[in-house]
């Protein structure tokens, strides 16, 4: 009888268990198993991996043509000479961005930094302190080529987005380019004060437009004189790779 009553016992705590399983198992409290593997809903599957966003084709050396010699017909606010500055910019934010971008400008500018500094500006420089000032430099036109698109009405461009450069630039002038580069009476403080004009704020796009090329052309003087010449790579990332090596 005893070994009955134990038989039974156990038949109906087997049972029990088996319908705790298949409660966790249909709806997904964790009894006895680990959660059940999420199902990849529908919509998520359909969504491929996004390609590499490729640098357009540019040409820089339409970028900074000399006004004596500019046609009166170009358009200072070219969507399409400005879409590729801001492309340039915006591809070069990282590292491996920045050695390939720079080595474009290094080819559209040649050898000598001096000679063309403008574009200079943007070339490789074997140089650390040089490669961080050049950030500052693009950042600078990546904010002018925000108020060229947004003044010729170009979609996803607007107050915002020129607001949003010059936060970046406010911060990196606040933080590190004043005070690294001889403080509140240097041209980086100059150009920082040019780089934030807030004329388009009350209308008047090209007067900070203007002010932002000036900015520029002050930093990309003072690369040419820090590095006259220009190299096929950045020193700051080529020494950093080098030191990764074995």
């Amino acid at each position: 009888m005893a070994e009955k009553l134990t038989l039974g016992l156990l038949c109906a705590l087997l049972l029990a268990v088996v319908g705790l399983y298949r409660l966790d198992s249909s709806a997904g409290i964790p009894f006895l198993s680990s959660s059940p593997v999420a199902t990849v809903p529908a919509y998520i599957e359909t969504i491929a991996t996004p390609a590499a966003v490729a640098l357009p084709e540019i040409d820089i050396d339409t970028w900074f043509a000399d006004s004596d010699e500019a046609e009166e017909a170009v358009d200072p606010y070219d969507p399409t000479t400005w879409g590729q500055i801001a492309a340039f910019v915006e591809e070069s934010r990282t590292p491996g961005g920045w050695a390939e971008t720079c080595a474009l400008a290094t080819s559209a500018t040649g050898g000598d930094r001096v000679e063309a500094p403008l574009p200079g500006a943007l070339a490789c420089s074997d140089i650390a302190a040089v490669t961080e000032v050049q950030q500052f430099a693009a950042m600078v036109l990546n904010a002018q080529a925000e108020v060229a698109l947004w003044i010729r009405g170009v979609p996803g461009h607007s107050l915002g987005g020129i607001q949003a450069r010059q936060g970046e630039l406010r911060l990196m002038c606040t933080t590190a380019v004043i005070a690294r580069e001889g403080g509140p009476e240097s041209t980086y403080a100059e150009a920082c004060t040019l780089a934030l004009d807030a004329g388009y704020m009350n209308g008047d796009g090209p007067a900070t437009f203007d002010a932002l090329a000036e900015a520029y052309a002050l930093a990309a003087a003072d690369i040419a004189v820090r590095d006259a010449t220009t190299d096929p790579e950045p020193a700051f990332y080529a020494v950093a790779s080098a030191a990764e090596s074995p």
